[in-house]
């Protein structure tokens, strides 16, 4: 069966079982358990991203919009190959043509509206096939998920570590005012939830290969600059061995 957002409510809820009681502003519901769950794809999507591959047909210029790739989010997606001309890569069991940023055959530009990538070294007309690997958020909605199937039991464990967290906030939230009798009993919910948060997360990093795993999204790690001065972050693959 499909991985879906009821998937992993429904692992969470058998993780958690019966919230405890809160009422009011404090009241604890699915749309708590499906922002853990929007928490938790945020962090994992930065450990492991998803990796897309698109291909990208010349217009006989040097600039290429990034808003172009389906899935680019700025801030978030970095470019970590193209390949040049490789309309009949396959087909004719050529070698790739991949570009080098180190080497300047592609940089990120920016303009006051826009961020593109540049080729300062080709202008390929229509005829010619960029492919881009990029990388991008994972989606999880009611029908779909881009979440290896490996690694949706470390997402539900890191939805309940988010999840203890907000819990954890509103047992400290209902001691206050006032709190009277329960004050020692809302304490020790709170002390406890922090507890189950940092284990979950502990599970989660376990899931995923233990502290020594290092994620995709930490790949030879360096500043960049675009064009223009301004500062982004990218993680290359280019030179992977």
């Amino acid at each position: 069966m499909a991985t879906t957002l009821e998937t992993i409510r429904s692992e969470i809820r058998n993780i958690t079982g019966t919230f405890p009681f809160f009422t009011g502003e404090n009241e604890i519901g699915d749309n708590v358990i499906d922002q853990s769950i929007d928490q938790a794809i945020n962090v994992y999507s930065r450990d492991f991203p998803r990796i897309i591959v698109e291909s990208e047909v010349g217009d006989s210029g040097n600039y290429y919009p990034l808003s172009n790739l389906t899935s680019w989010e700025d801030d978030f997606s970095e470019i970590r190959q193209i390949d040049y001309d490789a309309g009949n890569r396959i087909s004719s069991d050529e070698a790739p043509q991949f570009l080098s940023e180190d080497n300047g055959d592609w940089k990120y530009y920016r303009d006051a509206t826009t961020r593109y990538f540049y080729l300062p070294n080709h202008s390929p007309d229509s005829d010619t096939t960029l492919l881009v690997t990029y990388s991008a958020r994972h989606t999880l909605d009611s029908t779909t998920s881009t979440i290896p199937a490996q690694h949706e039991k470390a997402v539900v464990y890191l939805s309940v570590s988010e999840l203890a967290s907000t819990l954890q906030f509103h047992a400290e939230k209902a001691i206050d005012p006032p709190a009277g009798a329960n004050y020692i009993s809302m304490r020790n919910k709170g002390s406890g939830f922090r507890s189950v948060g940092t284990h979950f997360k502990e599970k989660y990093v376990n899931e995923l290969g233990g502290e020594d795993l290092v994620g995709a999204s930490h790949w030879r790690e360096f500043d960049q600059e675009f064009i223009t001065g301004d500062s982004y972050f990218f993680h290359s693959y280019a030179g992977n061995s």
